[in-house]
């Protein structure tokens, strides 16, 4: 039976169709994550290898941005350590790969609404299985590029991801389901990059000779075993996922009519803040998701870096570092934030999380007087950075997740009602809604821009500054965020125990 047909069948029991599809989304989204993390612990080295292995060779990729590195360091006069000139480039590659998420994901959420979610989420993970081929026989830097640029115009499967569980979900059930793509998250934040790590040590150019011509590499490995995943994802999910944005509207008022016969009613109702103070709200959130992300995931991609410059990290040592933050972050969200989000409120977990995100950079910013076999407090470098690490896990567990929700309830549900509309008013009436999707596509989109800016901007200073500086700047801009947040962002009231 084919996945339209099965939607079809079952039109009349969305509980059911939301479970299976939920289910079939968090599945899919864990392979896919799988296979985005296993080259972070890896970047340092991978770098270093192109490095090494084009050295001499004034016709690459690679050394035509070394060059400028070498330009930018002699205007600046910043610059020292040889090893700061990877973490710049690597810098330049994170944001590289954000910034063509943040171009590609309106036209993404477009083709999805016009041909459906499933079809675009296929076309998509097509894209991914091209950029990972290339990256398997990339055995030049610019190939390796070529597969990153691939990579980031085609990754749409959190995105996608988001609208499939928003399509088949009632307004009380839609967080339930979209936790599942936080636990997600966490789980392949701990396995991937230790998966990735573990890979890294075999050789795939030895176990195939055959194919080294063909560009096989020492990280080949680690490639193949991503294209696998993405492979066996796109199988299942040519499977498994039905299509989902051509009943969402139909089912939406049937699940309506089931959540409003409950006794339980919505804890957040919008009609008592005016249209233009949560247009207002949404404006702040907005730049508070930019500012954050600007900062911590500058701060968060110059981590591994900052392990190979200071304590000479091993692959499988920056994995084992990325695991215990993702498991982690796991607990903290399973075990606190779903429980305690409801009684102490959003806003509360959100200053929780950016305070904890400044003492944990500022941790990590004393780690330079530490890194030669010093001590604070009997402690050593190490152990510092784990106890920064587990501050760390407390703010990607709260913050984007809380903010999200925050914006969420900002924005009206109901908009097939503008469907229902009539009379001379039509325009006026629809101008007093605030479409979820729209609002949170702009949410995230903010976002994105700040992920793509942040790790350029963060390794930038770090190269210009040292480690020290850098980390001591993300403590105190985050400082100045949990000022803003605790000012700018409403606290949402809930109507029992209140």
């Amino acid at each position: 039976m084919s996945s339209k047909t099965e939607i079809k069948n079952n039109e009349n029991t969305s509980p059911k169709v939301a479970s299976k599809t939920v289910r079939v989304v968090f599945i899919a989204l864990l392979l896919d994550i799988l296979a985005f993390t296993i080259i972070l612990p890896l970047f340092p080295r991978l770098l270093q290898e192109y490095r090494v292995r084009e050295q001499g060779d004034e016709n690459t990729l690679l050394s035509l941005f070394l060059k400028q590195i070498q330009i930018f360091k002699e205007i600046i006069g910043g610059g020292t350590n040889p090893k700061w000139d990877l973490v710049l480039l690597g810098g330049a590659l994170g944001s590289l790969y954000s910034f063509l998420q943040f171009a590609a994901s309106p036209f993404i959420g477009a083709f999805s609404d016009r041909f459906g979610r499933r079809k675009t989420l296929l076309v998509t993970m097509i894209g991914n299985i091209i950029s990972t081929f290339l990256w398997l026989f990339a055995r030049s830097f610019g190939w390796f590029v070529l597969a990153r640029i691939v990579g980031g115009l085609s990754e749409g499967n959190v995105q996608l991801s988001i609208a499939i569980v928003s399509d088949v979900t009632t307004q009380k059930t839609r967080s339930r389901g979209l936790a599942l793509v936080g636990i997600a998250f966490a789980i392949s934040f701990t396995l991937g990059p230790a998966l990735g790590a573990y890979f890294a040590s075999k050789d795939l150019a030895k176990l195939f000779p055959q194919f080294v011509e063909w560009g096989l590499n020492p990280y080949s490995m680690p490639a193949f075993v991503a294209l696998i995943l993405l492979s066996v994802e796109t199988l299942y999910i040519y499977l498994a996922l039905p299509e989902t944005a051509k009943i969402s509207k139909k089912n939406s008022s049937q699940q309506e009519e089931s959540f409003n016969t409950k006794e339980e009613q919505p804890e957040y109702n919008i009609n008592t803040i005016s249209v233009s103070e949560r247009k207002s709200n949404l404006r702040i959130l907005n730049w508070i998701h930019f500012l954050y992300l600007f900062f911590f995931a500058g701060m968060e991609f110059t981590l591994t870096f900052l392990t190979f410059d200071l304590f000479d990290f091993t692959n499988m040592q920056n994995g084992k570092l990325l695991g215990f933050i993702g498991i982690l972050s796991a607990i903290i969200q399973g075990g606190y934030v779903r429980r305690k989000a409801h009684n102490i409120g959003e806003k509360r977990l959100v200053i929780q999380g950016v305070l904890s995100c400044s003492i944990a950079l500022a941790i990590i910013s004393y780690l330079t007087k530490l890194s030669n076999g010093k001590t604070l407090l009997y402690i050593d470098g190490i152990t510092w950075l784990y106890i920064g690490a587990a501050f760390l896990a407390l703010t990607s567990a709260t913050v984007v997740n809380c903010l999200t929700s925050i914006a969420s309830m900002q924005c009206d549900d109901e908009l097939q009602q503008i469907d229902e509309v009539q009379g001379e008013d039509d325009t006026q009436n629809i101008n007093t809604l605030i479409p979820k999707g729209e609002a949170l596509g702009k949410f995230r989109s903010s976002g994105q821009l700040g992920r793509a800016f942040g790790p350029i901007a963060a390794c930038g200073l770090y190269w210009i500054s040292g480690s020290g500086i850098c980390y001591a700047s993300g403590s105190l801009a985050m400082l100045i965020i949990f000022i803003i947040v605790r000012i700018k962002v409403p606290f949402i009231k809930k109507s029992k125990n209140e």
